[in-house]
């Protein structure tokens, strides 16, 4: 079965008609991977949101831990294709989560919740963040230093509009997917986080190698 490379033949093509090394071509080549595979990811995650009928809560959780992740880094799976899927998966579950359990709080008592975690979550990010990958080093450390600074800014702006909605009572879905897309962001930070990248990983190998096992039968 022939299968179109759409990165890898828009490189080529790039490479062509620029004149680009082969380093260039490959740098060119994996922009266009994260660009790809970035509005794949957002596209289908927000479709799975309206499925779900829980648009505006995913798309919460998605923006937070996608403008969060900017500076903080974090665990990520080494398949593209995987991180895809698997955003595809958590995301709109974090957003039905909001959606079905922010009606049963108060302001008050959703507080009680918002507040623990983004307490824990601001020590996360304060500690770890931010993570860099095998990929993408983080070499200098001011570069290290402003990222984590970054960081801190955008969850004390995040907390201000919760705060803000609390104070006026409304929007109380949209508060606690707030929280859960801060909550998935700075789980990825953690060593629980990674393992649990890694599990994906191999899981997708595990189930590729059957497949492979099969079409051999």
């Amino acid at each position: 079965m022939l299968k179109f490379n759409f990165n890898k033949s828009t490189a080529a093509y790039l490479k062509t008609k620029l004149n680009l090394t082969p380093d260039e071509e490959e740098v060119a080549r994996y922009g266009l991977q994260v660009i790809v595979y970035t509005f794949t990811s957002f596209i289908t995650i927000c479709l799975m949101g309206w499925l779900l009928g829980c648009f505006w809560t995913t798309l919460a959780v998605c923006i937070t831990g996608g403008f969060l992740r900017l500076f903080t880094g974090g665990a990520h799976s080494n398949s593209p294709l995987t991180c895809t899927l698997l955003g595809m998966v958590m995301v709109p579950l974090l957003g039905k989560i909001a959606a079905l359990t922010a009606p049963f709080f108060t302001p008050q008592s959703l507080s009680l919740i918002v507040a623990p975690g983004l307490i824990l979550s601001f020590i996360i990010i304060w500690r770890l963040a931010p993570v860099d990958s095998p990929a993408k080093p983080i070499t200098l450390l001011e570069q290290r230093k402003k990222l984590r600074l970054l960081a801190i800014a955008a969850v004390l702006l995040l907390t201000s509009g919760q705060a803000l909605l609390l104070i006026k009572g409304q929007a109380l879905t949209v508060v606690l997917a707030l929280s859960l897309g801060l909550w998935w962001q700075a789980f990825t930070l953690t060593q629980a986080g990674h393992r649990f990248a890694t599990f994906t990983d191999k899981f997708k190998l595990r189930k590729e190698g059957r497949k492979d096992e099969a079409s051999v039968l």
